[in-house]
């Protein structure tokens, strides 16, 4: 099948109340977080009210994954198939989703749509499959999210509002306060909440276009691939993870360059970097001049998706707005059936 252009959306149906959530592990096994804080991913989960299932590969080990490529093909496709399973989320990412790109069946998932959300190494499915299949798939909180020190309320509330609530549009509002610090590398495991900075223009202007995005070097993995999503006249988000630094940014952004992305879309959302990054709001803007100073679409910057806390969630490829000066974004269009 090849990537979906021009074809109408798939939209999967609202997570009803009382949910059944199959947790997958795309990449790295679930334990390797210790069992305290699964425990208590699932345990927030249960009290907003969804049943949680863990996909049988979770704790398996093969080296660095959760189980072979084929364990965890099988693991997502039964959850796809299983009508007693409402969505699927991820419990964290990894290093090696992408490796199981070749072998999915996309007749069978687009024929069982229901919503798949998470973030970071998760990135290379959700945008494949909306890529290949037209379901709408979404980035936003994972297991790990519900199974920190502290969850935000924010997280909260735009996941429900997003995949239980439905809707035509959506005006998404910026955090008040946040956390961005390496929790797990603290003795006291203690999150530091602090005001957010509120979204930032880098570029004014306005811009209307599907979604397409969320971790910037595994969107990057799809490149030259089948599984690359369509860029032209799309409104681009990107975020990256507490292992990277100012270099390895500046080469994700050049590499964007490189590879004619910014020839190609109508709007940039940069999420907010963790603290540990190191990328300080200066040393930002000069990676985003270089890299799009020829360019003059608008860019938005410190918004709410990505390794930090809160954040929201984003239906990929279904129409957004976006005013950089105004510091708006909105979804402009249904992203699930209600």
């Amino acid at each position: 099948m090849p990537p979906m252009t021009g074809k109408s959306l798939i939209l999967p149906p609202a997570l009803p109340e009382g949910a059944t959530l199959g947790i997958i592990a795309t990449s790295t096994p679930v334990d390797a977080a210790g069992e305290e804080l699964v425990q208590r991913g699932y345990r927030r989960l249960r009290n907003l009210g969804f049943e949680v299932v863990e996909a049988p590969n979770c704790r398996d080990h093969v080296g660095h994954t959760a189980g072979t490529v084929d364990q965890r093909v099988e693991a997502l496709h039964a959850f796809f198939a299983d009508d007693a399973i409402d969505g699927i989320m991820s419990f964290w990412g990894g290093l090696n989703t992408h490796q199981i790109l070749e072998y999915l069946d996309w007749e069978l998932i687009a024929a069982n749509p229901k919503p798949l959300v998470g973030y970071s190494d998760l990135s290379c499915l959700t945008n494949a499959i909306t890529a290949k299949t037209g379901l709408v798939t979404f980035q936003g909180p994972a297991g790990i999210t519900f199974a920190k020190p502290k969850l935000f309320e924010y997280s909260v509330r735009w996941f429900q509002r997003v995949l239980m609530e439905g809707g035509d549009e959506l005006v998404y509002e910026p955090a008040k306060t946040c956390s961005d610090n390496v929790w797990y590398e603290r003795e006291d495991e203690k999150m530091v909440e602090k005001p957010a900075p509120g979204w930032r223009c880098f570029r004014a202007g306005e811009a209307v276009g599907p979604v397409v995005g969320g971790n910037f070097g595994t969107l990057l993995l799809l490149a030259g691939t089948d599984w690359w999503p369509e860029m032209e006249g799309r409104i681009l988000f990107v975020e990256e993870d507490e292992a990277e630094t100012p270099g390895t940014v500046d080469r994700m952004f050049t590499q964007a360059r490189q590879i004619g992305m910014f020839d190609q879309i109508a709007g940039l959302v940069v999420g907010r970097f963790p603290e540990s990054v190191g990328l300080e709001p200066v040393e930002l803007e000069r990676i985003l001049q270089w890299s799009l100073g020829d360019y003059d679409f608008p860019v938005m910057v410190d918004v709410d998706v990505g390794h930090t806390d809160p954040r929201l969630t984003i239906p990929l490829g279904v129409k957004c707005r976006m005013d950089a000066a105004a510091g708006e974004w909105t979804i402009a269009e249904r992203w699930l059936q209600v």
